[in-house]
């Protein structure tokens, strides 16, 4: 088994489809997906039961334990970020909110940012700036 290379759109929406299961995409958690200086996947890092109303400061918590372990264990590493949640593929504030931190705290650490995905039970979008304004 190779390890996957998240190096383009269709790759990373092909590891996401094959790594969440439908049972994942119905519940409300992250999955940081961390990848090395080749884009390569070295581990996912689940989040389960995440609150439906996230503070952007815990959004912000959650997001800078993983990007800092990622700086400090591969200095040009990349991280995915996977939202999973019910409903429809319309973007929430709550969406916007793992968005904006995850640049945010990614740039402050110097980790490069693959892509923020929503995946819900019937529907799989990457975000992007346009829909986090």
């Amino acid at each position: 088994m190779t390890t996957p290379v998240l190096d383009t759109p269709e790759a990373i929406r092909e590891h996401l489809e094959i790594a969440l299961d439908p049972e994942d995409r119905n519940q409300r958690g992250v999955r940081f997906v961390l990848c090395d200086a080749d884009n390569r996947v070295m581990v996912h890092c689940p989040v389960d039961d995440v609150p439906e109303e996230v503070d952007p400061d815990d959004c912000a918590q959650f997001i800078s334990v993983f990007a800092s372990a990622l700086a400090e264990g591969d200095e040009a590493g990349g991280i995915l970020v996977a939202l999973t949640r019910p409903g429809g593929s319309t973007v929430t504030d709550t969406d916007r909110q793992w968005f904006r931190a995850t640049h945010e705290v990614c740039a402050h650490n110097g980790v490069r940012v693959l892509g923020v995905h929503l995946l819900t039970p019937c529907a799989h979008r990457e975000i992007h700036p346009d829909d986090a304004i």
